[in-house]
């Protein structure tokens, strides 16, 4: 579970290791280090598929797309 984001960074807080404005900033550079990692991850991936989550319709978006997986 220490492998998580976060937890490293919330354990040195209550330790007292770092402070509460540490604890945020670190656990914002965890996050967004995993981030990038899986951004790189998928990138690998040839077959994906990616879908804007934040189009109009995703729902319909990923249903066209499982639809034409089918044909």
């Amino acid at each position: 579970s220490m492998r998580c984001v976060g937890y490293r960074q919330a354990w040195d807080y209550l330790d007292g290791t770092i402070d509460r404005a540490a604890l945020r900033e670190l656990g914002i550079i965890a996050t967004r280090q995993l981030a990038k990692r899986q951004l790189t991850w998928l990138r690998a991936m040839p077959d994906r598929i990616v879908l804007d989550c934040l189009g109009s319709d995703p729902t319909q978006a990923m249903l066209e797309q499982l639809d034409s997986l089918g044909k």
